[in-house]
């Protein structure tokens, strides 16, 4: 009996054990994860008249003017854990709320990549450069989910984009049934309380 007892016990304990470990496996995962829009960019962080130089530089190359073009403010993070921050810059941003992002370095100064999108998603893991999810607002149920992945020096979109489908029905622009937005997304830490307003 007391043997039965004693097993019994310990199957218990290592069922919560088990239980505990996956919660904490699923909160650390998504703790990987920051994100961030227009609404978290801020003049405040972009500090450099030497980056102001580098950014109007691209956007007189890409041709971004009128309505809609920023390049006054950026969303500042260390993204390879150098202690020197990186500026994603919203350089021109649409009536949707997707914008092309200038993603910016110092030390030296240089461009890593123009990023079309709405929200980004950065994997905060240090020592290397991480990838970045872009997503992009398409409709009001469907978007496009595109990976960016370092490469010689610059950000390339590594794969063809993941339809997202926040509806019930079939995507009308993507056509197919799409699929959910990733649960590890969606637990992303946000980088301002002002994202997505």
């Amino acid at each position: 009996m007391r043997r039965t007892l004693l097993v019994a016990v310990i199957v218990l304990s290592l069922n919560c054990l088990c239980a505990l470990m996956a919660q904490t496996n699923s909160k650390t995962e998504n703790s990987y994860f920051v994100k961030f829009d227009w609404n978290c960019s801020s003049p405040i962080a972009n500090p450099k008249k030497k980056l102001n130089k580098i950014v109007h530089s691209t956007m007189d190359q890409r041709k971004f003017s009128g309505f809609g073009t920023w390049g006054d403010r950026a969303v500042a993070l260390d993204l390879n854990g150098d202690h020197k921050n990186e500026y994603f810059v919203p350089l021109n941003c649409g009536a949707t709320g997707n914008c092309a992002w200038g993603l910016f370095a110092q030390g030296p100064l240089r461009r890593l990549a123009i990023i079309r999108g709405q929200d980004i998603y950065v994997q905060t893991r240090r020592g290397h450069w991480p990838k970045l999810i872009v997503y992009s607002h398409l409709s009001a149920v469907e978007g496009v989910l595109t990976t960016y992945e370092m490469k010689r020096g610059s950000y390339f979109e590594i794969r063809p984009g993941l339809p997202i489908n926040h509806g019930e029905f079939a995507l009308e622009i993507q056509g197919g049934a799409g699929n959910k937005m990733p649960k590890f997304l969606e637990g992303a830490k946000l980088v301002c309380n002002s994202f997505g307003t």
